[in-house]
This record gives structure tokens, C-alpha cells and sequence, in this order.
């Protein structure tokens, strides 16, 4: 896609366009940017439960939240993966977005339940693995599939990486 195709597709003249963004690349990053802040509110979950109290029910809102937003963004989800394994830019990207999530529940693990190692080694560790886990299954499920093909219902992908996460953490 040419700036040109895109000034077009968004009813914008390229002096507005180049107002903005330099290059595709640009562009690009704008948009991931924008799924990421969306990705991280929807993986929150919904607040009808509080980590401390419901930890298996708070897991499951928030990976039924990640999911369900990484599926309708699944095309944009697949070309910046794919990026990241051939421009830095990209890449750095994805490496502050992924450690948005582990700080995160990192902090809330050591808040809500005192936990900062799990079985005998930093609960960063285990958070890195839970969190690879998780983008990979997103991307096999629904980045990676041809649009024709079947796709995991998300209740169904959600129940599946949610006990993962919670056995991990509270064996």
C-alpha cells in the first residue's frame, strides 16, 4: 500500500497525512499502538470480581477480554507479529507491550495474594512463560488461520488458557 492509498482509503489529502505520519511505517505503529492500549483495558476484565478475592474468575475476564479483542484486530495482529521478526522497530514495540501485561499482574500478584515466586523462582519467570503462552495460542487460533477455516470459539480458547494460568500460579 502506497501513503497515496491510504490518504485516500482515509478521506484525508496527503499534506494532512504527512502532517502526521512520516511514512507507513509510522502509520503502522499508530495503529498498533492504538490496538495495544485497547488490548490492555479489554485484558482488565469487566470489574465484576477483584483479583484478590475471585482469582480464577478475575484470570478468566481478563484473558476472555485479551482474546476476544486480539480475534477482531486478528488480521493487524498477524502482519505486526510477523514484523517484529524483521524490523526493530516493530519488535520494540512488541516488547513493551508484553511487559505492560507481566508488570502488571506481577504487581497484583505481590498486592492481592503476596506472591512473588512461584515454585521457587521469580514470578516474573513463570509470568513470561504464561504471557508467551497466551500471544502464541492467540496467534495460532486467530492470526494464523485462513479466513475460510473454522476458528476457536473464544469461550472455548479463554477456559483453555485461563486454568493454565491459574494452576501455574495457585498449584
Amino acid at each position: 500500500m502506497r501513503m497515496s492509498d491510504l490518504a485516500e482509503k482515509a478521506d484525508l489529502s496527503m499534506g494532512a497525512l504527512y502532517r502526521y505520519f512520516d511514512n507507513k511505517d509510522d502509520v503502522f505503529l499508530a495503529i498498533i499502538h492504538g490496538i495495544h492500549g485497547e488490548l490492555y483495558a479489554a485484558s482488565r476484565g469487566n470489574g465484576r470480581y477483584t483479583f484478590r478475592a475471585a482469582p480464577y474468575e478475575t484470570i478468566l475476564e481478563s484473558n476472555h477480554g485479551y482474546l476476544s479483542h486480539y480475534l477482531t484486530h486478528r488480521k493487524v495482529m498477524r502482519a505486526f507479529i510477523e514484523a517484529t521478526m524483521v524490523d526493530k522497530r516493530y519488535n520494540k514495540m512488541w516488547w513493551y507491550m508484553r511487559e505492560s501485561h507481566i508488570v502488571r499482574v506481577a504487581a497484583a500478584l505481590r498486592r492481592d495474594h503476596g506472591i512473588t515466586e512461584i515454585s521457587g523462582r521469580p514470578v516474573r519467570t513463570s509470568l513470561e512463560a504464561l504471557a508467551s503462552m497466551t500471544e502464541q495460542s492467540a496467534y495460532v487460533w486467530y492470526a494464523h488461520p485462513a479466513d475460510d477455516e473454522k476458528l476457536l470459539p473464544v469461550d472455548d480458547a479463554t477456559q483453555v488458557v485461563s486454568q493454565i494460568w491459574f494452576r501455574t500460579i495457585f498449584p
